[in-house]
């Protein structure tokens, strides 16, 4: 009788242990990116009310899925244009849903990137530009292009959906071992030798390309800055266009999300603003002109602004009596060497400016908090001047914490 009640109970465990395990790898675990991470917004339609059993997705994942399935029909709803104008199926517009989450700076576990994940490889064989100032995986819109040309060759090549996808997903290698260990190309056949992972999503994007979304109140909202396509004869600096003029750097960023350093590169179709982009072009040689004496060091004056002395802190010293022995402010002795108190010790090293042959301007260290750029510094600083900094710095990428002479108020 033991035997008789242990057995069904052991394989009781058994089961629900498999059942456990399903579930867990089929939620997080199963998606090609982290969903984990997607902020969704408030979304009123739910489209998802059967695929919890279709698919065995946790409820705390649909409404991510449904935010992002909007995302698809607002944001990137030229996607379904570029599919469709190339005889694709629609399924295939699914794709970068299900590969990044529509997360431009998203990196697979192939070290892929963009919103379609693709490799190094499969872009640069696609035409896509990818150096010290570009990254195209990272332009949507030209990396949708070179996506619907590599899903062209695959879905030539295996005359399936399902194979296409799979192909895209991982890499034609992997398609090849499956159908080469099933010893067959038929899906059906195949598709039990392929990993639960890739299944799951080739499975997800098929059901969502079944979705149809009725709604169309979330229309893509059109910017009432005219933007345009703009090219310079030179790589030009963002630092360099900042001394003429203060621009919106990260809107720049922003609308040319490929731009992996802090220049617009010469010859190469850059999204502006159309008052921006017309106000490069019109100071195009002054800023080229004035970007090479501020890379030259030209204006660096390695003399300081006034005479400066080290000051070594001796047994019993205080501050302020050093601030009146040396006729400075403690208020400038504390901003001359970042201090946040009065506090200091025996062998400290104070840099003291001589307040007699000081320039009108308040010059002090300040210590570099994440910034990178000299035109973070006038953003921050607006007193200051990218040639004001130049003239007491050496023009260079900044480190955090690193000590620079700046114009204080």
């Amino acid at each position: 009788m033991r035997t008789l009640i242990v057995k069904p109970i052991f394989f009781q465990l058994i089961f629900s242990f498999s059942l456990n395990f399903f579930h867990g790898q089929t939620n997080k675990d199963l998606f090609l990116f982290d969903i984990s991470k997607i902020k969704t917004s408030k979304v009123n339609k739910n489209n998802f009310k059967d695929l919890t059993e279709t698919l065995d997705i946790s409820g705390s994942y649909l409404n991510k899925l449904n935010f992002l399935l909007s995302q698809k029909n607002t944001k990137y709803y030229y996607i379904d244009s570029i599919i469709k104008a190339n005889k694709l199926p629609p399924s295939f517009s699914c794709l970068p849903l299900v590969i990044s989450g529509y997360q431009t700076n998203h990196k697979s576990e192939f070290s892929a990137r963009g919103i379609w994940a693709l490799s190094f490889i499969a872009a640069l064989n696609k035409g896509l530009t990818m150096n010290n100032y570009i990254d195209e995986r990272l332009n949507d819109k030209v990396a949708t292009i070179a996506a619907v040309e590599l899903l062209k060759t695959f879905s030539k090549k295996y005359k399936s959906d399902n194979w296409t996808l799979l192909a895209f997903i991982t890499s034609p290698n992997y398609v090849s071992n499956i159908i080469n260990k099933a010893k067959s190309n038929k899906w059906v056949v195949a598709k039990k030798l392929i990993e639960n992972k890739y299944l799951f999503n080739i499975n997800l994007i098929n059901w969502l390309s079944q979705i149809e979304i009725k709604e169309n109140k979330n229309l893509p909202n059109k910017s009432q800055e005219t933007l345009l396509n703009f090219t310079f004869k030179e790589d030009i600096l963002f630092d360099a266009i900042s001394h003429f003029k203060v621009l919106n750097f990260k809107e720049i960023n922003k609308k040319n999300p490929f731009l992996i350093g802090q220049v617009l590169p010469k010859k190469y179709k850059i999204t502006l603003q159309e008052n921006m982009g017309n106000f490069i072009l019109k100071y195009e040689d002054k800023i080229i002109a004035f970007q090479d004496s501020m890379l030259k060091d030209l204006f660096y004056n390695p003399e300081p602004i006034s005479t400066n002395i080290i000051y070594k802190v001796k047994y019993g010293d205080v501050l302020g009596q050093i601030a009146i022995d040396n006729n400075v402010s403690m208020e400038d002795l504390m901003k001359w060497n970042n201090l946040s108190n009065s506090m200091i010790y025996q062998e400290q090293k104070l840099t003291l400016f001589s307040k007699s042959k000081k320039d009108n301007e308040n010059i002090y260290l300040y210590s570099v908090n994440k910034q990178k750029y000299f035109w973070e510094l006038v953003e921050e600083f607006p007193q200051n001047t990218i040639k004001k900094i130049c003239k007491y710095n050496n023009y260079q990428e900044l480190n955090n914490q690193q000590k620079l002479k700046i114009i204080h108020k």
